[in-house]
């Protein structure tokens, strides 16, 4: 089974307050967008179980003759066709990290918030299309797991506990969660990952992972990790996984031309990898509309197939 930990205890009564006034505001963002532009793009690309036998109707020009249901139409002494309805209820997991680093924020908002609301916009998604959703936290370790149920109050408390979790572990472990969820996941379920993919060590068990499921990545990022800012003077930069401390000199640009150069090489190696496994990483940035990339991605894949 998954190991669980429980969403932070120690909030006082002001942090709670404002917990519940950001989720109320997520959901209002989330729906809108779900209502106005994702619920039909997501319905496209993730389809259901099968078809099934839903009634009968008279023929129509235009109707395919394979459907003409030969038993109706020769009691009744007309033509009739049978309908069939998509059998729905997949079941959607979104994995979202909450390791140290997940709490960068440069320009209004952490990358946590960001796949926050991310998060909510899947599961409305889900919700809307009739399919079951469900949690999971992760570091280092299973931090949080909400079984995947259908409701809008379920949703509610996906972000809630999205929001308040208190992470035990620090570090990114994106080989635990993948490995985790093949083992623990039985059905074939569609998993969104969302993360900043700021780990090399998770090629095997994400090829595993994206064998048995669905496996979508959604890459979560700030500005800084892509240009370092034109400031003066020695400025000292923490691993928020770690704590190692490294000093830079942000006033020289060949000191930030290599951190960019850095930068741009993790990224890429992570987007060789998932893409070596037949995913398609989708970009989310802090500060940036999300929204057109989740749509471009979701067109293409439909379009694929």
């Amino acid at each position: 089974m998954f190991a669980t930990a429980p969403a932070s205890s120690n909030a006082d009564a002001a942090s709670l307050l404002d917990v519940a006034a950001r989720v109320r505001q997520i959901e209002l963002i989330t729906r809108r967008l779900v209502n106005d532009t994702m619920a039909g793009q997501y319905h496209a690309v993730f389809k259901g179980r099968g078809m099934s036998f839903d009634s009968v109707r008279e023929y129509q020009a235009g109707d395919d003759i394979r459907t003409i249901d030969w038993n109706v139409s020769a009691r009744t002494g007309g033509v009739f066709v049978k309908q069939y309805v998509e059998e729905r209820e997949l079941t959607v997991l979104v994995a979202v990290d909450v390791s140290a680093s997940m709490g960068i924020g440069t320009v209004e908002r952490s990358k946590r918030d960001l796949a926050a609301e991310v998060a909510a916009v899947l599961a409305f998604s889900a919700l809307s299309n009739n399919d079951r959703v469900g949690l999971v936290l992760f570091s280092d370790r299973i931090e949080h797991v909400v079984p995947p149920k259908k409701g809008r109050g379920h949703v509610l408390r996906m972000v809630n506990d999205l929001l308040r979790i208190a992470p035990k572990g620090r570090q990114t472990r994106l080989d635990m969660v993948c490995d985790e969820l093949s083992r623990i996941v039985r059905k074939r379920s569609v998993v969104f990952l969302l993360s900043d993919f700021l780990d090399s060590e998770f090629d095997r068990s994400f090829g595993v992972l994206a064998r048995r499921h669905d496996a979508v990545p959604l890459v979560i990022s700030d500005p800084v990790e892509e240009k370092f800012p034109d400031l003066a003077g020695l400025v000292p930069l923490q691993d928020a996984e770690t704590g190692a401390v490294q000093w830079f000199d942000a006033g020289d640009a060949q000191c930030r031309t290599a951190y960019w150069q850095r930068q741009a090489v993790l990224r890429r190696k992570a987007e060789t990898l998932l893409r070596k496994h037949g995913a398609e990483p989708v970009e989310a940035k802090v500060g940036q509309d999300y929204v057109p990339a989740l749509v471009t991605y979701f067109r293409r894949r439909a379009a694929r197939q």
